[in-house]
């Protein structure tokens, strides 16, 4: 208790997301994976050995309350991942959706939307090529970046598991919406527009 405001912020929940994400699953008809925690208790995103695995205020428990939340929440979390990336045949496209608030820190964010990948695994870069052009072509007032707010090569869920599957057979990428689209009017029709075009890059 005494810390709802913070449960409130864009540290406690990505706003958005998970909309982005159902619309998606449905359209790709693809599984569907959603964190049912918040990062304040442990961070389903992070790596156990991140600094920010725990937040300020779960990092100082003791050492079993921290072994429960790995163990109800992150273990199960990732382990249904690895399920995933060991029974889908052939090559996988993991779609992770986040959202980032439009100023933090003070400081705007030049973006509508984030596209995340490693520069270095050629048909992530290629995919997010793709599906950038294609917003672009259709929505030109929306401002698509390839890795802003963040790096795409670092630390997260389906960037860990880089290194164990060569992009043959795996490519991730984390596709972030800036907050402020979700108080558009045209909000619904904006993300299936989205959906349409993230369908025609995965089927081109």
């Amino acid at each position: 208790m005494g810390h709802e405001s913070e449960l409130d912020s864009h540290r406690g929940y990505d706003r958005g997301s998970l909309q982005v994400a159902e619309v998606l699953a449905q359209r790709l008809k693809a599984p569907l994976l959603v964190g049912r925690v918040t990062r304040l208790l442990v961070d389903l995103n992070r790596s156990a050995d991140h600094r920010q695995h725990f937040s300020e205020f779960t990092r100082r428990l003791p050492a079993a309350e921290r072994h429960r939340l790995d163990l109800e929440y992150w273990h199960p979390h990732w382990g249904r991942y690895r399920m995933y990336l060991n029974t889908l045949p052939g090559r996988i496209l993991h779609l992770a959706c986040h959202s980032f608030v439009p100023v933090l820190e003070g400081r705007e964010r030049h973006a509508d939307i984030g596209l995340l990948y490693d520069p270095a695994r050629k048909h992530e870069r290629e995919w997010c090529g793709g599906l950038a052009a294609r917003i672009r072509s259709h929505l030109p007032d929306l401002r698509v970046r390839r890795n802003y707010p963040y790096r795409g090569s670092s630390n997260g869920m389906g960037q860990q598991h880089r290194q164990f599957l060569p992009e043959s057979r795996l490519i991730s990428v984390e596709l972030e919406i800036n907050q402020a689209l979700c108080d558009r009017g045209d909000w619904s029709s904006l993300l299936q527009e989205l959906a349409e075009f993230v369908e025609q890059e995965t089927l081109s």
